[in-house]
């Protein structure tokens, strides 16, 4: 199913909906000027769940980050290394200690995807069903799928980091060098960490072009 995003504010979307037919709409009204497009939407609470994981994996990436960025700055000569070494393994070990996040809320399917059409002129939301006869309308919170959407694909991205940050943490928490190995360990985390920032700034590079592809509905 492909998103198409108008340009209206990728925010909470507070919308009536008749639980009868599904039809949905807001009380924006109209300024003569009509300007209609296609975008889906989902339940609020459900773009909630995916949000608290990706909050939850930034904190655990950027605590990863900057221990990487420490181990980085003690590498770059063994004296430094070896002057580092007892610290940068409390702080491993503890960064290995945290427990576990949450598993990985899955993101909408498409059957929980509703279609709207917005109005970009005046920020009208029509979402026409055959009529039942029983017309009850509740208000509801939605966010657009491509917002949600976004969410979804910085978090796989991020997933793959901590994959990579974590193992180099774990290295430096459970790995002892024998006597005259200490510069060879040293050169060994330094083409990890080169490593990794190899793949970061590819994963970068390959989540922007995601993106993009995205909002244009491609």
């Amino acid at each position: 199913m492909a998103d198409v995003d108008d340009g209206f504010s990728s925010g909470i979307l507070t919308l009536w909906r008749c639980i009868g037919c599904g039809a949905m709409g807001n009380a924006a009204e109209c300024s003569g000027s009509c300007d209609f497009k296609r975008n889906f939407v989902i339940d609020a609470q459900r773009h909630a769940d995916l949000l608290e994981f990706h909050l939850n994996l930034m904190e655990r990436s950027e605590a990863l980050r900057r221990f990487v960025a420490e181990l980085a700055a003690s590498t770059e000569d063994l004296g430094r290394f070896l002057s580092a070494s007892a610290s940068l393994r409390g702080k491993a070990r503890a960064l290995a200690a945290e427990p576990p996040l949450q598993p990985r809320p899955d993101p909408a399917p498409d059957d929980e995807r509703m279609e709207i059409w917005v109005c970009r002129c005046c920020g009208q939301v029509e979402a026409f069903r055959d009529c039942l006869g029983v017309c009850i309308r509740r208000n509801g919170d939605f966010v657009l799928s491509v917002e949600h959407d976004r969410i979804a694909r910085e978090i796989e991205v991020m997933e793959a980091q901590v994959r990579i940050l974590a193992a180099i943490a774990r290295q430096v928490a459970w790995t002892s060098p024998k006597p005259g190995q200490e510069d060879a360990m040293r050169l060994a985390l330094r083409e990890h960490m080169a490593q990794f920032h190899a793949t970061d700034e590819k994963k970068v590079e390959i989540d922007m072009v995601e993106i993009a592809a995205g909002i244009s509905g491609g």
